[in-house]
């Protein structure tokens, strides 16, 4: 051991310096194939979720189950309320303070009280394993897929509670991936070339969406604006985000990409 010779000063400054290199190669790789495992996941979650969706309104004489996350459709003029419909995942308790929702006193238990569960009994899949820490739900259904009725919609027949309510069931999406579990539908301006909810950027500066025909796919955003506005995470805590207007005409076609999948066509002159 005595006659060993040790490593100099120079030999491990220069051992360092090719691991650092290395890892500047492969990390960068790692980092892409790890989000394209979660993308995978991710898309085929909305799937199944699609699924889900189909077979209640088939079992339904053809009507939507509640898009709106959390919160049952009632009527008040009974006592109690009368229940019309269930939401498609159960009731949403908030915790401001810490930007996080918990379903219940378990994982499980608003999910088994939302419309969905009958058809869907497998809890991950409602969540995208990129998906916010705390929140056991990170999907939502978009405002046409009776969710949110915007100004409009329903006039224009671009609002729909029925199958029958819209066409081209392949170009219309139901569920987005909007990262964490929220209350209501997932908003978007249909008479006005305004962004409402921010377009979600997680995966790699594009969003996951599946669509009526149950089938998947992922969007990247073309515009920078479009994802700055994603990547300034306007979901506050007071639920108040700034109408943005997109910028550039890359800007412009996502927006209007994104209008047009959700309602079919746009409710104003494209400017």
């Amino acid at each position: 051991m005595s006659g060993r010779k040790a490593f100099t000063l120079i030999e491990l400054t220069v051992v360092i310096g090719i691991t650092m290199v290395m890892a500047g190669i492969f990390l960068p790789g790692l980092n892409m194939a790890r989000e394209f495992g979660r993308r995978t996941a991710c898309t085929g979650n909305l799937m199944q979720l699609s699924l889900a969706w189909v077979t209640y309104a088939g079992e339904n004489d053809g009507h939507l189950v509640n898009g709106m996350a959390g919160i049952d459709r009632v009527d008040n003029s009974t006592k109690p309320p009368t229940i019309l419909e269930k939401a498609w995942v159960g009731k949403v308790d908030w915790e401001w303070t810490r930007r996080r929702q918990i379903y219940g006193d378990t994982i499980e238990e608003g999910i088994r009280n939302g419309a969905l569960w009958k058809y869907l009994k497998i809890p991950k899949v409602y969540r995208c394993p990129a998906g916010r820490v705390g929140h056991y739900v990170s999907y939502a259904i978009v405002d046409s897929m009776n969710g949110m009725a915007q100004k409009g919609t329903q006039a224009d027949k671009v609002w729909a509670n029925k199958r029958g309510d819209f066409s081209r069931a392949e170009e219309r999406i139901v569920f987005i991936d909007i990262g964490m579990a929220r209350s209501s539908s997932y908003h978007v301006y249909y008479h006005q070339a305004t962004w409402a909810d921010p377009p979600p950027v997680r995966h790699r500066n594009g969003a996951t969406i599946s669509f009526a025909d149950t089938h998947s796919e992922y969007v990247k955003w073309k515009g920078i604006d479009t994802i700055n506005f994603g990547r300034s995470d306007q979901w506050d805590d007071k639920r108040t985000y700034p109408d943005r207007r997109p910028q550039s005409p890359e800007g412009r076609k996502d927006l209007e990409q994104m209008q047009r999948s959700v309602y079919g066509k746009l409710g104003y002159t494209p400017p």
